[in-house]
């Protein structure tokens, strides 16, 4: 049987989303039957395999391989997808997450009548809280190379995207395996690489946004995280070194780095000493920017760059605790003006008004 869209899914302990997740591909107005379903699981210890083998069962486009070895990270399972995969066209889709209902329809559309490398569309979240992307775009756009706009470089959430398979096998485009940032490295490697990119300012992909103790990886602030993505960010040093690509290094850099290290100074689940660790383990990426203007704006953030940078590594330590006390005042702020204006909303309904009269009344008998 031949496909003309494979759809990758690696999971882990995704017994409870990944129902959704599968039914917001099969119930595509693009056909279901030219759509191969490739999920790669990372030895889930809940009853996901159990669901995986149910689906393979009852359809013949659902496929499920072994990951060989357990890794904690997407990449391993996404690179078996591709090598599997039979068709013309891969996609991707975190286990918990949703396509819209004309996703992969739009995306195939675009990447074909455009002929080119790279396909991309808008995603927004849904859960706690709600992000929409790309807010400086608003209009399709159709690039011949990278270097048309510098900014397409922060596109790296490689789940709402489309690729030919003949494309990726080319340049040998694959995931690192057993780090975080790994679909940095992809992207990066796509960028470069493509000789069209193609984007469609609409909506095509539901990222669950999820806080707390089962929260998605992209939240989790703690060493393993924080500490994979700096072993991330080196392979796509390679990836720029690989491709001649280094003068991109500051426009991926800035971003990225800042972010991460914005993190680590937030962080409240490691010490100080494992965010020691950390600076040292990344000060090499830190002293390659050649230029931190303007990015970051946050001249905070900046200062510690310019202190990690001239080896001041105890008083860049001295100022990230300072960014943590300031930031964590600002939050604390936040939440009780968002408490004052819950407080003000109820006021203003009937039931509100009433049960502050009468709280008023018995405060004034008693």
């Amino acid at each position: 049987m031949s496909y003309k869209v494979s759809v990758i899914i690696p999971t882990y302990n995704s017994v409870e989303f990944l129902d959704s997740t599968i039914s917001s591909i099969k119930n595509q107005s693009f056909n279901f039957d030219d759509i191969e379903v490739i999920i790669i699981d990372d030895y889930s210890t809940d009853d996901t395999l159990n669901l995986i083998s149910k689906y393979c069962s009852e359809y013949d486009n659902i496929k499920t391989y072994e990951s060989g070895k357990k890794t904690g990270t997407p990449g391993r399972a996404r690179n078996i997808g591709i090598e599997k995969s039979n068709a013309d066209y891969i996609m991707f889709i975190d286990h918990d997450d949703n396509y819209m209902p004309d996703t992969v329809e739009k995306l195939y559309s675009e990447i074909t009548s455009k002929n080119s490398d790279i396909a991309i569309g808008k995603f927004q979240s849904f859960g706690e809280n709600r992000i929409e992307s790309e807010g400086w775009i608003n209009e399709n756009v159709v690039l011949n190379s990278i270097d048309e706009n510098l900014m397409f470089f922060s596109m790296n959430n490689i789940w709402r995207m489309i690729f030919p398979k003949e494309f990726l096998m080319k340049h040998n485009i694959t995931f690192p395996e057993g780090v975080f940032a790994e679909d940095l490295t992809f992207m990066i490697d796509a960028f470069v690489n493509a000789s069209k990119i193609a984007f469609i300012n609409e909506i095509v992909y539901n990222f669950r946004l999820r806080t707390g103790d089962n929260s998605s990886t992209s939240l989790s602030k703690g060493m393993h995280y924080l500490n994979g993505l700096i072993d991330g960010y080196y392979y796509t040093v390679e990836v720029l070194n690989k491709n001649n690509a280094c003068k991109y290094y500051d426009t991926i850099f800035n971003q990225h780095l800042s972010v991460w290290l914005s993190d680590v100074a937030l962080s409240e689940s490691i010490s100080d000493d494992d965010k020691k660790e950390l600076i040292i383990k990344s000060q090499p990426l830190f002293k390659k920017l050649s230029n931190i203007k303007p990015y970051p704006e946050n001249n905070a953030i900046k200062s510690i760059i310019l202190q990690i940078v001239d080896d001041n590594l105890d008083e860049a330590l001295n100022q990230m605790a300072d960014y943590q006390l300031f930031r964590s005042r600002i939050h604390e702020l936040e939440v009780e003006l968002s408490q004052k204006k819950s407080q003000v909303t109820h006021l203003q309904t009937t039931k509100g008004w009433l049960s502050y009269k009468l709280k008023n009344i018995k405060d004034r008998l008693f």
